[in-house]
């Protein structure tokens, strides 16, 4: 099952560089849209219709088992002087995001005020540097794994801290908008079980992003998703707080977002005993 959720995900991917939608594919097997939906998304593809999408498609079946097989090979991160060079050049950071994003070359140049010879220049460096493969006519295969993520504290995760703060410029009320702050003590144990809980939430997204790339734009909202819990408490909170040496030893824990929590200290230990000469 799990083999054939990657090459219907793999066969989204090739579609949608080559600016296929569901509906396309609907009218070129003699199906519904809704139904080709329905089988994509639930991944109840027979081998017969599978070759009949690709057959319609112009795919290789040998494309679908590529990704299959190369999966170990794709990138996972970036090294520092690459993520420089996407630091340097706005132009190529916003291609490097859109290749993500799983944009076309199409799509690029019709959102974004980028000329045709900057679009193509930005991708024949993203392909120099391992990034993407270029295909003819100016489509590309993405060479990054769905478990991609950008250096900690990176020049990408710096430049977010950096320009960013526009994204908590907002009241957070509307349909698609969604913003919890909250904090509490946890142990150790349930901290991990937290992050990982997390992780599993972003990588939901990461997944929900794939499946709706066959879509068309227009149909998909550009959403940030900003995962963030960290040992914190606000500035006049610390201000208030007693002094290291005379808070209690039990561990304490704040998540939220912020500055790392005091150490207790250790416990004094009680002065040695003199012994007395009896008296005479």
């Amino acid at each position: 099952m799990i083999q054939t959720r990657r090459v219907i995900e793999e066969l989204k991917r090739l579609l949608k560089a080559r600016g296929l939608t569901y509906t396309d594919v609907a009218a070129g097997i003699g199906m519904s849209q809704a139904s080709v939906k329905r089988m994509m998304s639930r991944g109840d593809l027979t081998l017969s219709r599978l070759e009949e999408i690709c057959t319609f498609a112009q795919i290789e079946f040998s494309d679908l088992a590529h990704s299959r097989f190369t999966e170990e090979r794709l990138i996972t991160q970036m090294s520092e002087a690459q993520e420089r060079e996407l630091v340097s050049s706005p132009e190529l950071f916003l291609i490097a995001v859109c290749v993500l994003n799983l944009s076309t070359y199409e799509e690029i140049l019709s959102h974004y005020t980028l000329s045709a010879a900057e679009v193509v220049r930005c991708l024949t460096r993203l392909d120099r540097i391992g990034f993407i493969r270029l295909l003819p006519n100016n489509h590309y295969r993405a060479l990054v794994a769905r478990t991609f993520s950008w250096i900690p504290n990176g020049p990408i995760q710096r430049y977010f801290k950096e320009n960013a703060a526009d994204f908590f410029d907002c009241d957070f009320d509307r349909p698609s908008e969604f913003m919890l702050l909250t904090n509490g003590r946890l142990s150790s144990a349930n901290v991990a079980l937290l992050l990982a809980r997390l992780k599993r939430v972003a990588q939901e997204f990461s997944e929900q992003h794939a499946e709706d790339a066959a879509l068309p734009p227009s149909q998909r909202l550009a959403l940030s998703l900003l995962i963030a819990a960290r040992p914190w408490t606000l500035s006049f909170m610390r201000e208030l707080t007693r002094p290291a040496e005379k808070t209690p030893t039990s561990a304490r824990v704040v998540v939220g977002a912020g500055s790392r929590p005091r150490k207790a200290a250790p416990a004094r230990k009680p002065a040695p005993r003199v012994a007395r000469a009896p008296r005479r």
